[in-house]
This record gives C-alpha cells, structure tokens and sequence, in this order.
C-alpha cells in the first residue's frame, strides 16, 4: 500500500452514515475500505477525524488561474481536489479570431502568461504538460463561442455562422468537454435569443453533455428561470443551473426562494424536465464591474466600451439605465479588489461609493473611469438576498455546493471574494452545525451529487476501485478562516488532502505535488 488512513469516520459521499475503517491507496486508487491490516509506505492517524471523498467544485473559474498557477492553493486548502472549469459562457478555446484578440489582450497582462493554445486539446497539453495540483474538467463557453465567431456583434447569428458556431462545440465535445456553458448575464451571450442556444444545445445531447448556465439578470427574474427550464425541455440535455441564490434572489425578490424558485423548479422536475443547480453559502455575490453597464454599450467588445465610458455625452445616455440597475444593489453594496492600476490600487477592499466620497465624484462617474483605468477588468463582491433564502435553496435535493469562485494563491495582500477561500469548510461548519444539513448530506452535496451530475462514476465516492481522491478533516475544528475585509487565510480543519493517491496537502500544508489529472466526458462515445 502506498498510504493506509487509519482509524476514521468514513463517509462514503452518497448520503448513507459514517461507518469507521480504513481505507488503502494505492497506485492511485483505493485498494480497500475495511479493517485492513499490514504495511504502508506512509499511515495517516485518522482517529477523531472524518475522512471523505475529495470536494468536487461543480463551478469553478480557474481555467488560466490553473496554468499561472497549478498549485491551486485556494481550493486544495478547502478540501477540493476536482474542479469544473469553462462556466458562464467563458471558456480558454475555441481562440480563433475576436477570441484569440482578446485572450491575447487580457491573458498575459492579468496572469503573467503566453497563449499557446487554440482548441481544448491545446489547453488541456498546456495544463498536463505544466501540472496541476487538482483534476480538472472543462465546459465549452458559449460566449466564447460565438466572440470567436461572430465578435461582440449586438445581433442573431446568419446561417452560417451558427454553421460554425455548432462545429466548434462538435469539435470541443469530440475533444472531452462535459458540455455547453452559457453566461447571458453578459456580453455577447446576453445578445443570443432562446433559439440560439437551443439549437446549439442540440450537438451537446447527441454528446450526452450538459447545459450548465448563468442565467439572465435577476431582474428578468422568473422569465430567466424559465428560460433555462425551457432549453432543458426542448433538447432533453441536462441542465445545470449555476449559483441559484444569487441569480434568483435579489430585489425584488428576497424571501421568495420557497414560494416562487423551489416551486418552478419542483414543477419542471414533476414533468420531467432533468434540471439541478449549484449554490455558494454566501450572500455575497460577485462578477465585474462591467455588469453595470448597459447592454447596448458593450457592442464591439472592450475597446468600444471604454471609447463610450469616456465620453460624456455617452455617459449622459447611459445614467437612466444605470440608476435603475443599482436599485437592487446600489453604489454602496459593490466592493472593488484586484485593483492594479496606480491610481486606484489602495482603493482595494472598498466600496464604490466610499472611493468615490474620498475623491468627491459621482458614484457612476467614479466606477466608470475606474473601469477604463483598470483596462476593462474590475472584480467587485456585491451583497445580496437573505440568508434564509440560501438555507431554503441549499436544502433543496437537487441543489449542490459550488464555489463559483478562482484558485487564488496564498499570501494575497488584499481581500478577495471568500468563497475562493471558505465554501466548503464554511457549509460544514455553518449548516451542518447549526443542523440545517446532515454531515453525510452535506458531502453528499460535495462530493457524490455533484459527481453523478457530471457522470464521473470513479470519484466522489470511497468505495474500492474509484480514484483515491480524498480529505481528512475535523468535523469540530472545521471553519472558512476569512473575513472579506482583511487579507484571506487558508481554512482551518482539513490536515490531509489527496489527490489521485498523492499526498497534496500533509498537516495542513501544501506538499507542492501536481497529481491531477484531465476529466473528460465519460457518457461520451465520440470523442476523439
């Protein structure tokens, strides 16, 4: 045996209660759960401890985070040891034309990397051939889909542009993707009608793929919903609705998630429909700052866009549309990190409205030329809803945990969204301990769930055979460890994380390993 962990409470990720054994890894996979007896090269003392599959993290954005940095510390810290990257429309390929612009535009000045790469086989070399700390499976972006073909055009794709547009998710699809990803929250997925990805969710099914979506604003909101709900009923492919407290919770719809969400979602399921969804246990939602502004002035892609924040007349046009943006979440909710620009850099961790007191400007003219300053690129945590609206979503049976969040290095010097940081350790400290979970349904949601979502019948589970993807965690020490107005902290709780029977994360630090590997579509049999 290569590792022997000894004397834990195993769950085995499919909801069923914590029995004790131990549990033999070897060549990469568990060799047997049991009372085992003989020699390992190296013993865990599990003992108080539970020990449980690896967390999959179902939504997930560290696609090039991953190749800045494969040693994925944010999330191997939590206890995640898989995580399923290409969501919200935005994948790292297809890069052909206004795609390949902007990656080489933005990749290198953001990450500090080259772009060698063009299809999802180019990407998954690049990552294989550098290491990754963690697995990883992608989506193909639908947003990245149609940049690559039809730019950041406000209009209907022609004929033969959805020609191309379906030849490229055939093409991503034959090369392992799990499926399509849509982000209609933003440019230039929010300019495709239903139709549209309808049609294109048609290749995904015949590749037993996925449909995993950001769904419209929330002030769309249930039409948003059922918009998904539909694309899932018209095609027969799987749909995975991404982060459901904040797409669906905000004004006007707080303390709304039982009487109105559960209930489209419970109806959709009664008639068939295959539809899940993913949650992060925060009301704190995120995205860029670009979110606010309008639809009609992201047309022709970053370089329009700051050419109309600059001017004042256009600027003018833009404020109705913008003020009614911010009555749900206004100035004073949008907390701006990753500032790197010179004049703005020590505005990190603040709000807009705060910065924009300390200069004495307009709120909207301060984010504006903040936007046009940080080159288009300003992440802000945003708050939203109720924390009763996520309990009641999170308990939900078709509902799982996701992050939503990146791989973040250690040692950041400013805040970063928590859920990058505390998603899994937070569900089990919080919701199992205040009993809104069950230990064993929470990592079910972990862990199991999100891998028969996804048909990845070797992970998530202990059982002999599956890959050894496992951590070791204190179900009484356990916390996120984070505090979104101070620089983050790895979690607490989680001494022993392993990946693909290597050993990544010993006493709760990281052992610099890269086991991880590629996950491929496993319903899929045209792949190339």
């Amino acid at each position: 045996m290569d590792v022997l962990i000894k004397g834990g409470r195993v769950l085995d990720g499919n909801g069923n209660p914590w029995f004790r054994a131990n549990v033999a890894v070897e060549d990469g996979k568990i060799a047997a759960v049991g009372d085992i007896g003989g020699g390992a090269e190296t013993v865990l003392d599990a003992r108080g401890l539970i020990v449980s599959p690896g967390f999959i993290d179902i939504h997930n954005h560290s696609d090039i985070a991953l190749i800045a940095d494969g040693w994925a510390e944010s999330m191997v810290h939590q206890g995640v040891t898989t995580v399923i990257t290409g969501n919200c429309g935005m994948s790292p390929f297809p890069l052909i034309g206004e795609a390949m612009k902007t990656a080489r535009a933005s990749y290198p000045k953001q990450f500090g990397i080259d772009v060698d790469w063009s299809s999802h086989r180019g990407y998954e070399e690049r990552l294989t051939s550098q290491g990754i700390s963690i697995n990883n499976g992608v989506y193909v972006g639908h947003g990245t889909v149609r940049e690559a073909v039809m730019g950041h055009e406000a209009r209907l794709p022609a004929t033969s542009e959805m020609d191309e547009m379906r030849q490229l998710i055939d093409e991503a699809m034959r090369e392992g993707c799990l499926g399509l990803s849509t982000g209609l929250g933003y440019a230039p997925g929010i300019y495709a009608d239903t139709d549209e990805i309808v049609d294109l969710c048609r290749i995904v099914a015949a590749h037993y793929g996925i449909y995993s979506t950001h769904i419209r604003p929330a002030t769309t909101f249930p039409h948003n919903l059922e918009e998904a709900i539909e694309i899932g009923e018209r095609t027969g492919v799987p749909v995975q609705m991404a982060h459901i407290g904040s797409s669906t919770c905000q004004l006007p719809n707080w303390g709304r998630a039982r009487a109105v969400t559960l209930n489209i979602v419970d109806a959709a399921r009664a008639r068939g429909v295959d539809f899940t969804a993913d949650i992060y246990p925060y009301t704190i939602s995120g995205g860029e700052l670009t979110m606010y502004v309008p639809k009609w002035a992201h047309e022709g892609g970053k370089a329009r866009i700051s050419q109309r924040l600059a001017d004042s007349a256009e600027r003018a046009k833009m404020r109705p549309e913008v003020e009614e943006m911010t009555h749900s979440r206004d100035w004073t909710q949008l907390i701006l990190y990753k500032l790197n620009s010179e004049t703005y850099r020590a505005y990190a961790g603040k709000t807009v409205k705060h910065i924009a007191d300390e200069l004495k400007r307009d709120p909207m003219d301060t984010a504006y030329d903040i936007i046009i300053a940080e080159d288009d690129s300003v992440p802000f945590m945003g708050l939203f809803g109720l924390e009763d609206d996520i309990r009641t979503l999170m308990q939900h049976e078709a509902v799982m945990i996701g992050s939503d969040g990146t791989a973040e290095r250690g040692g950041l010097t400013s805040p970063v969204h928590p859920r990058s940081f505390g998603t899994f350790p937070r569900v089990l400290q919080r919701y199992v301990g205040e009993d809104l979970l069950s230990l064993p349904d929470a990592v079910h949601k972990m862990t199991g769930m999100p891998a028969w979502r996804l048909g990845i019948s070797d992970r998530g589970v202990i059982k002999p055979g599956a890959a050894a993807d496992i951590v070791v965690f204190n179900p009484n020490l356990i916390r996120d460890n984070y505090n979104m107005n101070e620089p983050p902290k790895f979690p607490e709780g989680i001494p022993y994380v392993i990946v693909n029977g290597v050993i990544t994360v010993d006493e709760s630090k990281h052992t610099g390993a890269r086991a991880g590997r590629i996950i491929h579509n496993p319903r899929d049999k045209k792949q190339q």
